[in-house]
């Protein structure tokens, strides 16, 4: 009987300093909105929401609660639209927003190389890994959901 490898399909998807590695069932869709609309006393990393299939969706920058000065950052509204994992009510989905376009990639245990946390890692960093010889983070879902859930509940 042969072993069976287990693969992933996922997407490398820029930051505006780093790259991001999310397995694709987790992402919904990619959207380039330019309507959003913020939310007065919401954190930096909370970007505001936008309106996506007639529902509000919250937006995450995870360039800013990785340290990336806000100048730095980029100016495109490109979001990838996430399932929430955690399964909060009203926060079914989640928006991410990054710099570039998801590449696809299947990826198998032999394509992956974990790397180690740097110091300056927030707690929204799961694991730092190479994905193909990229460089990537992935991120801690139920933790930034979770601090999504407590801004939404107090705002």
């Amino acid at each position: 009987m042969t072993e069976q490898v287990r693969s992933v399909n996922a997407f490398i998807i820029a930051l505006q300093e780093q790259n991001l590695l999310l397995p694709q069932s987790a992402a919904v869709e990619v959207v380039t909105q330019q309507v959003v609309r913020e939310v007065p006393g919401a954190p930096d990393w909370m970007r505001g929401v936008f309106e996506w299939r007639q529902a509000q969706v919250p937006i995450v920058s995870l360039d800013t609660l990785l340290g990336v000065p806000a100048e730095r950052q980029t100016r495109v509204n490109r979001f990838v639209v996430m399932h929430g994992v955690e399964r909060h009510t009203g926060l079914e989905y989640y928006g991410l927003q990054v710099r570039g376009i998801p590449h696809p990639v299947h990826l198998t245990p032999g394509d992956l190389e974990t790397e180690p946390l740097r110091e300056e890692d927030p707690p929204e960093v799961a694991v730092r890994v190479r994905a193909s010889g990229v460089l990537c983070i992935i991120p801690a879902f139920e933790r930034i959901e979770g601090r999504l859930r407590e801004v939404l509940e107090r705002l």
